[in-house]
């Protein structure tokens, strides 16, 4: 494979690790927390959640979830961006050589013709002084 091509699924597999963790750890945190505060013990009984706790701690999991969603689709975007740049510019060198080479052989070919043209004004030249000779 080619070095972005690598450097896409490098970027594409870590981004996935990384959310995996994040979900995993805003998860475990999540229930933790309503674990502990459900188990809190008030003589042998426990208590309940506090409603505005449990709220703001789903909206900081869905908030971790979609930082880390959005950062990898950036490096995913990143990466396809750095991929079509990388694309481009081997295209450009690649038409710059055709082009090059292109006009070297129509020099060589330009300079081949007028050497035959040459070649083939002299002989009709020599052709014609020797039948004016003759004559």
């Amino acid at each position: 494979m080619s070095a972005p091509t690598d450097a896409f699924i490098d970027n594409f597999v870590g981004g996935a690790q990384r959310t995996q963790e994040a979900v995993t750890s805003a998860v475990n945190d999540a229930v933790r927390t309503w674990t502990d505060t459900l188990t809190g013990f008030a003589g042998g009984q426990p208590t309940l959640p506090d409603a505005q706790v449990v709220v703001d701690r789903w909206f900081d999991v869905a908030q971790t979830v979609l930082d880390t969603q959005k950062a990898f689709a950036k490096s995913v975007v990143g990466a396809g961006t750095q991929a079509a740049e990388v694309v481009t510019e081997q295209a450009t060198k690649a038409a710059e050589t055709v082009r090059s080479q292109t006009e070297t052989v129509v020099g060589q070919a330009t300079k081949a013709a007028d050497a035959v043209g040459e070649q083939a004004a002299s002989t009709a030249r020599a052709a014609r002084n020797a039948t004016a000779k003759k004559s």
